[in-house]
C-alpha cells in the first residue's frame, strides 16, 4: 500500500519540478526495457516494464544540475575539447551535427562505446568519428541526419500532427526520428519503418503509391515494397553520396537493373540494362561518374557543349524519376518510365513536369543546352518549319501515301520510335544500340546505300509504295538505279525551308549558276535547281 502511494507521488513531484506531464514521464519510463537501460537491473525492469531505478538516467542526464541547456547531459564527450552544449552556427559545408542532443547521442554511438552508423560493406570507405574535431568527411551532399535541405523536391518538414520533431534550429537531428526512451517500434523510432513509413513523414514523392518501386505489380519484385527506401538509400552512414544513395546514381540503378541478384537485399530486375550500356553507341553514363548535383532532383543544369566539354555526362535520374516510374504509359506520347520528370518545352523553357517524351530529350538536345546549333534538334522539329517529323505536332502534309497501316497524317511519333535498343527483345528505350545515333534499326548516314540499309525508315513507310513512285515520281530512279540512301536527300528530323524533309545542306549538293533551290508548285510537285554529284538539275520538274 505504501508503494502504491509513493510511486505516483514521486511522479507528481517530478512533473512539478521538471515541468513534464505525467504522460511524458510515463512515456520516458519505457526506457526500462530498452538497450538504453544501462543499469544492472535491466532484466528485472524489462519483465515488469516499469522504471524502478532512476540512476540509469545518469548515463545521459544529471537530475539536480541546473543549466540553461536541455537536456542536462551527464556523460562527458569523448573528446574533452568538444563542447557538447554549444550551438554550432549553420554553414553550407558543415557535416557535423548542430544540436547538442545529436552530438551527445554520437558521443556514445561513435563505434567505440555503442553501435554506430552502418559501414559501407565492401566499398572500402573508412568509418568517421563525428565527435572528433579532427574527423575528416566528404563534402556535404544533402546529408540526411543533421542538415535539412533548404529547397528539396518532394520533401518538406513534418507537419504538426507528425510524431517526428525538429531540433531547436528547425533541422533534422537524432531526436527527429528517434525517441531515446521508447523502443516499442524498434531502433528507438518514433514511427515504424515498415514499408519506410517513417520516411514518408517528410518525403512526399509524386506517384510513389502507383510506381514500380513503391507498389510493384510483378511478384518477382514483391519484396521491393517492404524494403522501399532502404533498397537505394542509406539513412545515416558516412561518407555519403548525393541524395544519400548507397552508390553513385548510375551504379546503383544498374546494381538491380542487370537481370540478376547480387546480394540478399537486392530485388532482381527482369531486364539487363547493364548489357545494353556496353553497346558501341549509348547515352554516356560512363563519362565523369563522380559528377554530383545532377539527376531527377537537381536544381542546377550544365551545358553539354556539343559533346566535347569535360562536363559531358548523363544520369539515370536525368530521364527517370525513380519514385514515380510506372509500367503504365502516361499518354501515347509519354511512357510511364518518364513519369514526373522535369523537361524543357519546344521553345526552351524549363518545365517541372514533362508532358511529352521530347521534352525530356530537349533537356540536352534542345536549344537551351547545346552551344552548337548543329546539335539542336529542337530547331528541326519546330512547328514553324516547312516540314518536320510529327514529334511536337502533327505534320504539315495533307497526304503521305507511303505511310503503313496504323499511321496517318494525324499521327504523332516520339523520339524513342526511332532511337532505342536494336534488340527488340531486350530492354527498350534510348539507352544503347549497336547502330550509330542509338537507332533501333539500320539507317545509312552515307549518300549511297542499299534499300536494306533503310530498315529504320521502312518501319513506318511502305517500301512498295516508295519504289512505286506514288509519292515522288523519281524515288525508284534515285534509290534502285542510282543507289542513293534516304539520308542523301532527307533530314530525318525536319527542314526549316523545304517540304518533304528535304535537305540541301549536303556537301555533295552545290549551287548551279548561283542557285540551289527547290520550288514547290503543288503538293509533291515542283522544280529543283542545283548540282548533285556532278549531275545538273536546272528547273527540273518533278
Amino acid at each position: 500500500m505504501i508503494k502504491s502511494t509513493l510511486v505516483p507521488a514521486f511522479f507528481v513531484f517530478a512533473s512539478l519540478v521538471m515541468g513534464q506531464s505525467f504522460d511524458d514521464m510515463q512515456s520516458k519510463s519505457k526506457i526500462a526495457s530498452t538497450p538504453h537501460n544501462l543499469s544492472a537491473n535491466r532484466e528485472s525492469a524489462a519483465e515488469a516494464n516499469i522504471l524502478t531505478d532512476y540512476s540509469l538516467c545518469r548515463s545521459c542526464h544529471v537530475p539536480n544540475k541546473a543549466t540553461a541547456v536541455e537536456p542536462l547531459w551527464y556523460r562527458k564527450g569523448s573528446i574533452s575539447t568538444f563542447d557538447l552544449n554549444k550551438e554550432i552556427e549553420l554553414s553550407d559545408s558543415h557535416v557535423h551535427p548542430l544540436d547538442p542532443g545529436s552530438r551527445n547521442c554520437l558521443s556514445c554511438h561513435d563505434g567505440s562505446m555503442a553501435r554506430t552508423f552502418p559501414h559501407r560493406g565492401e566499398q572500402k570507405h573508412p568509418q568517421v568519428n563525428l565527435t572528433a574535431p579532427e574527423a575528416q568527411a566528404p563534402a556535404n551532399y544533402n546529408m540526411h541526419l543533421f542538415n535539412f535541405p533548404p529547397s528539396g523536391r518532394e520533401i518538406s518538414r513534418p507537419d504538426e500532427s507528425s510524431p517526428l520533431i525538429m531540433t531547436s534550429q528547425n533541422q533534422v537531428g537524432c531526436i527527429t526520428c528517434h525517441d531515446p526512451h521508447n523502443n516499442e517500434k524498434g531502433q528507438f523510432l518514433r514511427v515504424s519503418n515498415e514499408k519506410s513509413e517513417i520516411c514518408l513523414e517528410c518525403h512526399h514523392m509524386q506517384n510513389w503509391d502507383l510506381s514500380t518501386h513503391g507498389n510493384p505489380q510483378n511478384p518477382l519484385h514483391a519484396d521491393l515494397e517492404e524494403i522501399a527506401c532502404l533498397q537505394c538509400h542509406e539513412i545515416h552512414t558516412l561518407p555519403t553520396n548525393a541524395k544519400l544513395l548507397r552508390a553513385d546514381e548510375n551504379t546503383l540503378c544498374l546494381s538491380c537493373h542487370d537481370g540478376r541478384v547480387d546480394e540478399s537485399t537486392e530485388v532482381a530486375s527482369v531486364k539487363n540494362l547493364e548489357e545494353v550500356f556496353e553497346k558501341p553507341f549509348t547515352h554516356p553514363i560512363r563519362i565523369n561518374p563522380n559528377v554530383t548535383g545532377v539527376g531527377y532532383a537537381s536544381d542546377t543544369e550544365s551545358p553539354w557543349n556539343f559533346g566535347l566539354a569535360d562536363d559531358r555526362y548523363v544520369r539515370c535520374g536525368d530521364c527517370h524519376n525513380p519514385h514515380a516510374v510506372t509500367q503504365e504509359s502516361i499518354s501515347p506520347v509519354l511512357d510511364g518510365s518518364l513519369a514526373f520528370v522535369r523537361g524543357v518545352d519546344a521553345v526552351g523553357f524549363n518545365k517541372d513536369q514533362a508532358d511529352y517524351e521530347y521534352e525530356v530529350c530537349y533537356k540536352c538536345h534542345g536549344q537551351n543546352q547545346n552551344l552548337n546549333p548543329i546539335n539542336d534538334v529542337a530547331r528541326l522539329f519546330s512547328e514553324g518549319n516547312r516540314s518536320f517529323h510529327p514529334v511536337e505536332n502533327v505534320g504539315m502534309a495533307m497526304t503521305v501515301p507511303s505511310l503503313k497501316q496504323g499511321w496517318s497524317e494525324q499521327s504523332l511519333i516520339t523520339c524513342s520510335d526511332c532511337h532505342g535498343n536494336d534488340d527488340k527483345y531486350g530492354p527498350q528505350g534510348p539507352h544503347g544500340s549497336s547502330i550509330p545515333h542509338i537507332l533501333k534499326a539500320a539507317y545509312s548516314d552515307f549518300p549511297y546505300g542499299d534499300i536494306a540499309e533503310e530498315e529504320l525508315c521502312l518501319q513506318c513507310h511502305d517500301q512498295r509504295v516508295i519504289l512505286g513512285n506514288d509519292g515522288f515520281k523519281f524515288h525508284n530512279l534515285h534509290i534502285q538505279r542510282a543507289g542513293y540512301s534516304c539520308s542523301a536527300c532527307h533530314n530525318p528530323h525536319g527542314s526549316m525551308d523545304l517540304p518533304g524533309l528535304l535537305d540541301l545542306d549536303k556537301p555533295y549538293i552545290t549551287a548551279y549558276d548561283g542557285k540551289k533551290e527547290i520550288e514547290e508548285l503543288d503538293p509533291r510537285h515542283g522544280t529543283c535547281t542545283f548540282q548533285c554529284h556532278e549531275y545538273k538539275h536546272v528547273k527540273e520538274y518533278y
